[in-house]
Parts: C-alpha cells; sequence; structure tokens
C-alpha cells in the first residue's frame, strides 16, 4: 500500500461501465491500479471519509445487456486496499449525482433516474461518522431538480460566528478610518 502521510488522488471512470480504481502516486510520478471494485458502475459518485473511499450510486448492465440502477454502497480500505460491501442501501438510486462530505456524513445531491430520465430534487445522507451504526436518510429537497451538480461546504459567514464579528470593520465606517 501507499504510505499514509500523503494525500494521493483516487479515479474511477465514470463513463464507461468499469469497475477499475487508479491511484496517483506522485513520488513515482505514476498511475498505479488498486484492486478493482466489486461491481462494475458507470455515473456514479465517490467520497472519501476516515481513510475510506466510499463509491455510490451509478448504474451497471444486467445480463440483458438493461441498465440497472446500483443502490447499493461499497467502500475502498485505502489501508488494506480491499473492498467491502456495506450492510446498507442508498433510498434510491441516483446517477450523475452530486457529492459532499461533512463531519462524517456523505450528501448525494441531485442526480437523475434511469428509470424516467428526469433529475432529482433529492439529497441522501449516509452518515458513516459512527462505525457499526451507519446509516442513509433524506435530506433537504433542493430548490430544483438537476444531475451533474458540484456540491461543497464551506464554512459559515463571518456575520453568523459571533467570535469573527468583532474582528470586521463595519462597512460604513471603512472611509472613516
Amino acid at each position: 500500500c501507499l504510505p499514509s502521510s500523503h494525500p494521493y488522488l483516487y479515479v474511477t471512470n465514470t463513463a464507461q461501465y468499469q469497475n477499475r480504481l487508479m491511484v496517483y502516486d506522485p513520488k513515482q510520478n505514476k498511475w498505479l491500479s488498486r484492486s478493482p471494485m466489486p461491481q462494475r458502475r458507470v455515473y456514479h459518485s465517490m467520497a472519501a471519509v476516515q481513510r475510506k473511499l466510499y463509491v455510490l450510486g451509478g448504474n451497471d448492465l444486467d445480463y440483458n445487456n438493461d441498465r440497472i440502477l446500483v443502490r447499493h454502497i461499497d467502500f475502498y480500505n485505502i489501508d488494506t486496499d480491499q473492498w467491502t460491501r456495506c450492510s446498507f442501501n442508498m433510498l434510491t438510486g441516483q446517477n450523475e449525482a452530486g457529492v459532499a462530505v461533512h463531519n462524517g456524513r456523505i450528501y448525494l445531491v441531485g442526480g437523475y433516474s434511469i428509470w424516467t430520465n428526469e433529475p432529482f430534487a433529492c439529497i441522501q445522507v449516509l452518515d458513516v461518522s459512527k462505525e457499526g451504526k451507519e446509516e442513509v436518510f433524506y435530506g433537504p429537497t433542493l430548490p430544483f431538480a438537476s444531475n451533474g451538480i458540484a456540491a461543497c461546504f464551506l464554512p459559515a459567514p463571518y456575520f453568523t460566528c459571533p467570535n469573527l464579528q468583532t474582528l470586521q470593520v463595519p462597512h460604513h465606517k471603512i472611509g472613516t478610518i
């Protein structure tokens, strides 16, 4: 396995039905293959929490080459180079969903249904903060339905943090300083 002190870039191909996982090693300046995912997926999302890489959503092809939703969640342990299937599933399948991570929770945002080809406004939250007590639940609903969403968390604005307000210079006093 790779040293744990350096951040590495892990990638899967979301545009082709593959189960390949690659990692970029900056010391060697090359891409290395890792253990393949248990199931190939396309249009899935990935997120890293607590040294584990979670793969969520997407779809695959069945034996008739019909698309099927992938609702189960697999995670990759970067220390052991092994995949594990979670004992819980997503509430609904989501393709091309955005993903953001905050406080041990993965937020799967928007996406679309392969059955209706309609975009989603839902947010599914995967809470992996407590081992053995993981759960999936619906978060707030987006104000619009969309696939291909980008999502992230940022610190709260300064005006919501009382300790920082006193450090800000009021706009109406800037000219008088």
